[in-house]
């Protein structure tokens, strides 16, 4: 039943992405009403975040903030079904510009691998696949707990990278940095190990992975920081490197948390909101 379900699903979102992206545009439509009844949750949880993370900020501030994430939500969905489902000639076709380039060839030409760390932008999807169309890149992942789930995670994801990778599994990252491969990660997330310290996140505690400087230490390989935005309809792709020498994990965190929290600014209704990053030392303002 699961396979019969993941081919059936599989078709749909096929279908979906063969729709004219101006239908994702319109955030009173009676589709994102659908789907919105579903996503209540998620929208509690975007409002937790943006109040814990923008205190000093006004109230009509964070509410207008909570509408523009919620809004670019419905866009992003069928962004990202794309990313999972289009051809390689379609995904070519949109409007892609690269910064800093130069910094991210360099470093593969070194030949010690690269750990490429991204933030999770509304676009997470879309991202990898755009990077994808010129460079080869290996995915790192916390596999879904739902098998279905998984299923058709994996079958979109695989369009952007050579291989998924558990993010347990530190053995297969060392062997793939060693051997000069790309890593994508994304380290901002409460994952709630012990391979976290804490750290802030505008100004409030939370767990922060120190498994990126652990990989660095053990394999010389080179930390790239890997940084999407979306300006009407062109999509952005930027590289930065961080400062070095990087003597301690939590050096390491408050580093890599300042450079997300830089691009948040940049443009805060891109950022996925949607996770709850302070899990674990803030739980209680997720019952509200």
């Amino acid at each position: 039943m699961t396979q019969l379900n993941f081919y059936l699903i599989i078709v749909i979102t096929k279908f979906i992405s063969l729709l004219p992206s101006s239908i994702f545009k319109k955030p009173n439509s009676l589709l994102w009403k659908l789907l919105q009844t579903g996503l209540k949750k998620r929208k509690q949880i975007i409002q937790a975040n943006i109040n814990h993370c923008f205190q000093e900020k006004s109230q009509e501030w964070k509410e207008k903030l909570v509408d523009e994430v919620w809004s670019q939500t419905f866009f992003a969905l069928y962004a990202n079904n794309l990313a999972w489902n289009a051809s390689k000639k379609n995904i070519s076709a949109l409007n892609i510009e690269f910064l800093n380039e130069d910094i991210l060839k360099n470093a593969i030409s070194r030949k010690t691998g690269v750990l490429l760390l991204f933030r999770h932008t509304l676009y997470l999807e879309l991202s990898a696949r755009l990077l994808s169309l010129k460079y080869k890149v290996h995915g790192l992942e916390r596999p879904n707990n739902n098998r279905l789930i998984q299923m058709i995670q994996r079958h979109g994801r695989l369009k952007s990278v050579t291989s998924l990778i558990s993010n347990s599994d530190i053995k297969e990252c060392v062997h793939l940095l060693k051997s000069g491969e790309v890593i994508l990660y994304g380290p901002d997330q409460d994952y709630r190990n012990k391979r976290s310290v804490i750290s802030t996140f505008f100004n409030q505690d939370c767990l922060t992975t120190t498994v990126p400087y652990t990989l660095k230490k053990l394999t010389g390989c080179e930390l790239i920081y890997f940084d999407f935005f979306k300006e009407g309809d062109k999509y952005q792709i930027k590289f930065d490197n961080f400062d070095e020498p990087i003597n301690s994990s939590l050096e390491f965190v408050n580093q890599l948390n300042k450079k997300i929290e830089k691009s948040v600014v940049q443009a805060p209704s891109q950022y996925l909101w949607h996770h709850r990053r302070f899990k674990s030392q803030a739980p209680k303002i997720y019952d509200k």
